[in-house]
């Protein structure tokens, strides 16, 4: 009966998206504070995240653990229509005193990826150990964000000396939370900054783990689940309108992509990527490198091209490309950051 009783436009959307996208896709956000003391670029005032909250049940999304919702998708069983995960790396303070209790008020699941070292050294801001235990019992899911919260990728080279001292980070990592929740978690990474490269993606790999990124997006079947997208929710991606264009969106249907990870020596690195299925697309992609929208030039029916207009920087930059369903409800949307690093 619960299912009848949901909103009228994601009925809808279940009913004009094709079959693999209708039930069985996710958005996950991404919180760091919840706090107004915090640095803005990375935090949300408890009263805008009762907000988002509040906006994800008026409009019948669904809040999900995020255990359920990548085994839904890869294993092809159905999920709740608008399925939503809610995430927070780090691991600060507010999360416990801000958060956690708007989060219990409205019943919703959620996951904490904690650096280990700054819980074991005490640092000012951050949880304790008796609080994410607390939290653990009762049913909040904590995961790896790595022991130091390095930039694990901003390295001259990747030989194998590097690949053994990141390797021992996700490890030192994993066996502190495990000594101190009592039980494994789940083989989950969140990269740091939510930088990673193909090597680093190869050892996630190797050692059995998912890892999450920072760029935005869906998950589905497809998602490549050694860099799998969130949707930033604080800071300059707050606004809850914005938000509710995210939450409805779905992952574009792409199978392939030219570059692998997202470091590159290229100030205007080119981006092509094939979508399998455009029946539920309008003609229309719109790409945009850091906001400005670029020209997309069409290879085939199915393939494209998109490439920065002018010099990128040096540092993190993302190109987003989207394209409205048929119905004009939604977006398809497709992600691809890169990490520009000098040569």
């Amino acid at each position: 009966m619960s299912r009848l009783l949901r909103s009228g436009f994601l009925l809808l959307l279940a009913a004009i998206l094709p079959p693999a996208f209708a039930a069985n896709s996710f958005n996950i956000l991404v919180y760091h504070h919840v706090s107004e003391e915090t640095p803005a670029s990375t935090s949300i005032s408890p009263t805008l995240f009762r907000e988002h909250l509040q906006l994800i049940k008026d409009n019948g999304f669904q809040v999900v653990d995020l255990n359920e919702a990548i085994s839904a998708v890869r294993n092809g069983t159905a999920l709740a229509e608008g399925a939503v995960v809610i995430t927070f790396d780090d691991g600060f303070n507010d999360i416990y005193t801000e958060g956690w209790p708007l989060l219990q008020e409205f019943n919703y699941p959620f996951t904490v990826f904690i650096s280990t070292d700054a819980i074991d050294d005490g640092l000012g801001g951050m949880l304790s150990w008796d609080q994410i235990r607390e939290m653990h019992s009762n049913g909040v899911t904590i995961a790896n964000h790595t022991s130091d919260h390095d930039y694990l990728v901003r390295k001259r080279h990747y030989d194998q000396y590097w690949l053994n001292s990141v390797e021992r980070n996700i490890n030192n990592a994993q066996a502190r939370l495990q000594q101190e929740l009592g039980s494994e978690p789940p083989k989950w990474l969140a990269y740091p900054y939510g930088e990673y490269n193909l090597q680093l993606q190869q050892l996630v790999e190797k050692m059995g783990y998912i890892g999450f990124a920072q760029h935005s997006g869906g998950v589905w079947q497809g998602s490549d689940f050694l860099a799998v997208p969130r949707f930033a929710a604080a800071g300059i991606y707050s606004n809850p309108e914005t938000l509710k264009v995210k939450l409805m969106s779905r992952p574009m249907p792409v199978t392939t992509e030219s570059v692998q990870g997202m470091v590159t020596h290229q100030r205007q690195p080119v981006l092509t990527a094939t979508i399998s299925d455009r029946s539920d697309m309008s003609q229309v992609l719109n790409c945009f490198v850091d906001g400005t929208q670029e020209q997309v030039t069409w290879i085939s029916d199915t393939e494209f091209q998109v490439q920065s207009g002018s010099e990128l920087s040096t540092g993190r930059h993302r190109y987003n490309c989207t394209s409205r369903s048929l119905s004009g409800n939604f977006y398809y949307w497709l992600s691809k950051p890169w990490l520009v690093l000098d040569k």
